[in-house]
């Protein structure tokens, strides 16, 4: 068993060896290796955070279908646009795919306040 300290940095641990592998390496097996290490990261943070929710389920919106792509949203979109700014040279591209990092960020912050909402309020 690892400890805890360990253990909480496990998914940024993924995080950081997926965009470090994309950064670092201008060739598909490595930026591939770096979007797969990622989005294992992103599971590990997704499982954590379902486990670890505390509002009520009864105000969760029930869904069945696409459930892990409204999960993974964020993680996936920004992989794709941090990948694609490497990989290209344009400057719109690189505009685009730093709003795209910054809008993911955005819905993951609202996830996490959503997802947390029942023990910031008491």
């Amino acid at each position: 068993m690892l400890a805890k300290p360990i253990y909480e940095l496990v998914p940024y641990g993924y995080f950081f060896l997926g965009i470090s592998c994309i950064t670092l390496a201008n060739n598909y097996v490595p930026t591939l290796i770096g979007v797969i290490l990622f989005l294992l990261g992103a599971n590990i943070w997704r499982m954590r955070s379902e486990a670890r929710r505390t509002d009520h389920s009864s105000q969760r919106v029930k869904q069945r279908k696409r459930r892990y792509y409204y999960e993974f949203k964020p993680f996936i979109i920004f992989i794709s646009a941090f990948t694609l700014m490497q990989w290209t040279q344009n400057e719109l591209v690189s505009v685009i795919s730093i709003l795209l990092c910054i809008s993911a960020g955005v819905i993951l912050s609202m996830r996490i306040l959503n997802r947390h909402s029942h023990s910031l309020l008491h």
